[in-house]
């Protein structure tokens, strides 16, 4: 893949914009962490009706989109609203969620078929609640432990995106998924994950807020799960017939294509934090 100076620009350009307004939702108050993260849930559930759309050949109904919506702002919601600490028995607190969650979806579920029991098509939208609204939501209950670890995490991710287009272009010869996302390679997904890996063990030997290996760990996170997390809303486009999943940002596309890999990567790093990460008392402002 040859280097486009031009398209490097305008993703550039954009990238910078973009962690500006990342920035104060990030760094700022927690509601404004939540805030940010609310409307992101909004952007992309609404972008992932319009490819489900595609995909299954069919047009929503506004009451059927509504209460898709309704349901994914929910649940997002519901989530938030029940912190879970790292400290004392976090195995019992994720059970005793899970438990309550699952019942609520279930209710959540009846409710949904009976609204949209003209179009069983309609159904395909589900995946959607899990895909986007809990991943972001879990994301917040990351941030409930300590600020440093959603941060990092995005950061882990954008450095892997970042070095992996930069290394693929340069030296990226080898197709990785020709089939679902053509233009990565397999030097440029093995450059953003060394890379992404060796900032990690950097950032962990010289700031002790946490232990080496953990950091080592979220940053494998962000690199492996993040790609896979990149490849699935590829395929999901490529279904779709369509090459972005919105137009929020000039060269990076929607709301969908910015936080594919943060949508599969923040999940597995809320799992991680609870099951393996001690408690631990973090002042970062």
């Amino acid at each position: 893949m040859a280097f486009n100076v031009q398209t490097f620009l305008t993703r550039l350009g954009s990238a910078v914009v973009f962690t500006a307004v990342m920035l104060l939702g990030l760094i700022g108050h927690v509601y404004a962490f939540i805030g940010l993260f609310f409307l992101v849930t909004i952007l992309c559930l609404k972008e992932y009706v319009q490819l489900i759309e595609k995909i299954v050949q069919t047009s929503f109904s506004s009451h059927e989109k509504t209460s898709f919506m309704a349901m994914g702002v929910t649940a997002f919601l519901s989530i938030i609203a029940m912190p879970m600490g790292l400290c004392g028995n976090a195995v019992y607190e994720l059970v005793h969620f899970q438990f309550f969650f699952l019942i609520g979806l279930f209710i959540g579920s009846c409710l949904y078929f009976l609204v949209t029991r003209k179009n069983p098509k309609a159904w395909h939208l589900m995946g959607g609640i899990g895909y986007i609204a809990v991943s972001l939501a879990l994301l917040v209950q990351l941030r409930y432990q300590s600020l440093l670890l959603p941060v990092m995490l995005l950061f882990f991710i954008w450095m892997n995106d970042t070095m992996a287009y930069l290394t693929g272009s340069f030296i990226g010869k080898t197709p990785f998924a020709p089939t679902i996302s053509p233009k990565k390679t397999i030097e440029g997904t093995l450059g953003g994950m060394v890379f992404t890996l060796l900032f990690a063990g950097i950032w962990g030997y010289f700031y002790h807020a946490f232990p080496l290996y953990h950091w080592l760990v979220i940053g494998f996170i962000a690199s492996i799960i993040g790609t896979i997390g990149d490849l699935i809303e590829s395929k999901l486009k490529r279904m779709a017939g369509v090459k972005d999943s919105g137009a929020i940002m000039p060269g990076h596309g929607g709301a969908l294509d910015r936080f594919d890999s943060l949508l599969f990567a923040a999940p597995f790093a809320y799992l991680y934090a609870m099951l393996d990460m001690a408690c631990f008392q973090v002042s970062v402002f």
